[in-house]
Formats: structure tokens, C-alpha cells, sequence
């Protein structure tokens, strides 16, 4: 259907080139205030094609997926004349795809039931003065045909169900959020006690809003495995995206086979992992996934690419170019990305602080990539005092330098948890994970109430 298409995009001057066409189905369900609120299902359907020649990009996207449109744009977008010769043929369709859960679509019933358990236990709390619920399931085709001639197709479940619960006291109200996210069907959801989420978020919430404002100082912190790697993804990752370094847009240029963490300190970037939200067979220019390691004991190994930033940097590419939809290019981004376990026993991190802060869920924040500075709300953070864990306080946000502080960290728990969420980069936004065992920062300025 494509093969005039191809041998056109194929004869041009370009270095590589690529057809993506998509086919998405989207279902969501909102609910507020006790009750369903809206139901919205929709269809995209689309083709983008992208030409590259050095660091020079050209694209254009349409919904008319027809063979006849996709030569039109092929031909718009490549010179006509070209040394190549002979004929050209796409290679016989390789179908690849991810191992997908079985069951896709749950009934609306079964949506309804986990929001009614929900709201029956937490709206039992006074305080408990909203429960906001989304859930989505996305089905998602992907066919790319790049200048391999290998026309390659997967499938892909992205399904998630969001929380959201305000508490307020008199002028004091605090929010709670606990997304959930696999790639794959409504079934992956099947081990959540939701009823016992309910009862531990509502509680959770009751005590931070009551929960004493933290002073601002500097201090010890330990970043639970359940903060699930917000910094490493925020505050480091995107600066071992090729693109920000070979832009000079980060501060991590030039330091290939230097020492810039702890020796303690592994950072992979992991598309292969099963379920996970960041997860993918190929990347969105038609490269293999896999396992790709950023920093080893301390050593900076390498950044992520995509084909283009690769060829320019005389590297391969790592399989991070991904793009949110037909609409847009890809670019180089994340994926699943991770500080791996050590050795260090998470119950001994904690016991090892005299006075510091337990930081169990981050909140948002900001972070400059070429300089690594940023700063973190805390959504959950608990006081520690010789050794032991303290009570719950609110207000307090993390202010430091990113690779600063992988130099600094000096214990790295043997446990791993992860966090889900959607990395915005150039307008785009795509799904990743984020995780990290238990972290003891020795020392970094807390901010918080000035009283």
C-alpha cells in the first residue's frame, strides 16, 4: 500500500526517514462528588512522516492515512531527484508486540463499584470533603516503516486510574493523589485493595492536615522507595537525554567516563521492563527497546538517543525516541528510568539518622537541566529523631542540585519501589516510570516555614 511512498522517501538525500501511522481508541471516565460525571470514548486515526538529514528535521502529519495521501506527503516533503537506483520493496511485514493482558475493556459497573468503595470509606471522615476519580484505557496500534524497509506493528494497553481526595479544616485544606498506571488491561489492577486504599488515604490526609508546618533548614533526608524516583527522573534524567547535550542544554556534557555519583549509585533507563507504563517493544523510529545503563558505580556510561543525535554523535541509537501521537515527531525521552538497588538495609538508612526527614511521596516541582538545580514539593514526609520515625509534616520541599546530590548519597537501600506519570518535553507529553530503592541524602536544604 506504502511502497511508492517508501521508494520516494527511500531515493532522497535524507539519512533516514521514517512512516508512522496510529490507531487509537480511548475511553474515560471521570467521577466527582460521589458519581459518574462523564464518559467520553473517542477515535485517532493518523500518519506522520519524518525525514531527517543531519540535525535538520521535516515533517508532516495527517488523519487521510490512504496510500495515495502518504505519496503525496512523502513527495512534498523529499527532493525528487536522487543518486539511488534499482528497485526498491518493502521487506515482508514483521508484527511485534508487547504481551498484552487479555482483558481490555471492564464494564462501566466495574469502574463504578472500585469509585462506590471508595467513596463509602472515605467520605465516612468529615474532613473528607472531595473524591475525584479517572480512569482510561487507551488501545493504542503503532505500524512504522523506516528506511530498513521493515514495516513493524505493536500493540499497545495503556490503562490508568487516578485519585484524587481534599480534606479541609476550617482555612487548612490538603490533597492527596494516587495514580496507578500498567501497560495493559483493567486486570492489572486485580491485587489493589482499593477499600484499604480508601481507609489509608483518608487517614493519611485527616493527619497531614492537621500535621505541624516544618521549619526550614538543612537537613538529613531519606527518600522512601515508595517516593518511586521523581528526583532521578526530574533532576538528572532529562539531562542524560542527548539532545539537552548535545544542545549544551545540560549539565552532564563532556563528563562521559567521569565519576559524577556515588560509587553506590546505578542508573538504568529500562523500556523492557513487563507492565511498565514506560515500557514498549520498539521506540517510535522503529529501534529494538532495551536496558540501557546511564551511570554505573558513579561512572557516567553514557545518555540516551535517538537515531538522529546518534549518527550525529557517531554512537547507536539507545531506543529512546518516542512521540505522543502521529501528530508530532519523535524526540529523545525516557522511558522506564531507575536508580538500581544496593546493598544497604532501608530499616538501618532510617536508624542511622539522628534528626532528619522521611520523605515517603513527593509532590511537583521544578528543575533547570543545565544546571541540575531544582525544587520538590513533599507530598508526605514524616520527622525522624534518633533513629526512629516521627510524626507527619506538611509544607516542606526539597532545594538542592541534582548531580550534586548523587554524589552525596551515601546509602542505598536493597528495596526498589517505582511512580508513575506522564513526562511533558517539547509540547509532548509520553508515559514513563519512574523508581528507586531507599536513598540517605546526608545533608540538603529543606524549605518550609519560616517561623
Amino acid at each position: 500500500m506504502y511502497e511508492d511512498a517508501f521508494a520516494i522517501l527511500k531515493n532522497s538525500n535524507c539519512d533516514f526517514f521514517d512512516i508512522y501511522l496510529e490507531d487509537s481508541f480511548v475511553r474515560l471516565v471521570e467521577a466527582k462528588s460521589g458519581k459518574i460525571e462523564n464518559v467520553k470514548i473517542s477515535h485517532d486515526r493518523g500518519v506522520g512522516i519524518r525525514t531527517v538529514k543531519g540535525l535538520s528535521v521535516l515533517y508532516s502529519s495527517s488523519f487521510d492515512t490512504s496510500g495515495e495521501n502518504v505519496y503525496k506527503m512523502s513527495k512534498f516533503l523529499t527532493s525528487v531527484s536522487s543518486s539511488s537506483s534499482g528497485v526498491l520493496v518493502l521487506s515482508e511485514d514483521k508484527e511485534k508486540s508487547v504481551d498484552m493482558c487479555n482483558e481490555y475493556k471492564p464494564p462501566i459497573e466495574k469502574i463504578k463499584s472500585i469509585y462506590d468503595d471508595f467513596c463509602g470509606i472515605a467520605y465516612k471522615k468529615k474532613e473528607i470533603k472531595q473524591v475525584s476519580m479517572t480512569f482510561s484505557d487507551r488501545l493504542k496500534n503503532v505500524e512504522i516503516i523506516n528506511e530498513t524497509g521493515e514495516r513493524l506493528k505493536e500493540k499497545r494497553i495503556y490503562t490508568v486510574l487516578y485519585f484524587e481526595v481534599t480534606a479541609v479544616d476550617k482555612d487548612n485544606y490538603q490533597t492527596f493523589r494516587r495514580p496507578f498506571s500498567y501497560l495493559g488491561g483493567f486486570e492489572c489492577f486485580k491485587n489493589i485493595d482499593f477499600k484499604k486504599l480508601a481507609t489509608e488515604t483518608s487517614e493519611k490526609l485527616i493527619e497531614l492536615l492537621h500535621a505541624p508546618p516544618l521549619k526550614a533548614q538543612k537537613m538529613t533526608i531519606v527518600l522512601s522507595s515508595n517516593a518511586g524516583g521523581t528526583m532521578i527522573h526530574e533532576a538528572v534524567g532529562h539531562g542524560l537525554e542527548a539532545d539537552l547535550v548535545y544542545e549544551s542544554m545540560s549539565v552532564y556534557k563532556g563528563k562521559l567516563g567521569h565519576k559524577v555519583a556515588n560509587e553506590k549509585i546505578t542508573v538504568v533507563d529500562d523500556s523492557t521492563r513487563p507492565k511498565m507504563r514506560g515500557s514498549f517493544y520498539f521506540d517510535d523510529e522503529g529501534t529494538r527497546s532495551q536496558n540501557t545503563f546511564l551511570i554505573e558505580n558513579g561512572i557516567l556510561k553514557g545518555y540516551m538517543f535517538d537515531k538522529m543525535y546518534a549518527k550525529f554523535a557517531g554512537k547507536e541509537s539507545t531506543g529512546n525516541a518516542r512521540r505522543e501521537s502521529f501528530r508530532f515527531p519523535p524526540i529523545v525521552r525516557m522511558s522506564n528510568t531507575y536508580i538500581l538497588p544496593g546493598n544497604d538495609n532501608p530499616e538501618d538508612i532510617i536508624a542511622s539518622v539522628d534528626d532528619g526527614l522521611f520523605v515517603v511521596r513527593m509532590g511537583g516541582g521544578q528543575v533547570n537541566p543545565t544546571t541540575g538545580d531544582f525544587v520538590f514539593e513533599v507530598a508526605e514526609g514524616y520527622t525522624i529523631k534518633n533513629g526512629k520515625i516521627g510524626c507527619m509534616v506538611r509544607g516542606a520541599t526539597l532545594i538542592g542540585n541534582g548531580p550534586k546530590v548523587l554524589e552525596e548519597i551515601d546509602m542505598v537501600g536493597s528495596d526498589f519501589g517505582v511512580e508513575v506519570g506522564t513526562c511533558g518535553k517539547g509540547g509532548q507529553g509520553v508515559p514513563v516510570t519512574d523508581g528507586e530503592p531507599t536513598l540517605r541524602i546526608p545533608s540538603i536544604m529543606v524549605g518550609g516555614s519560616t517561623l
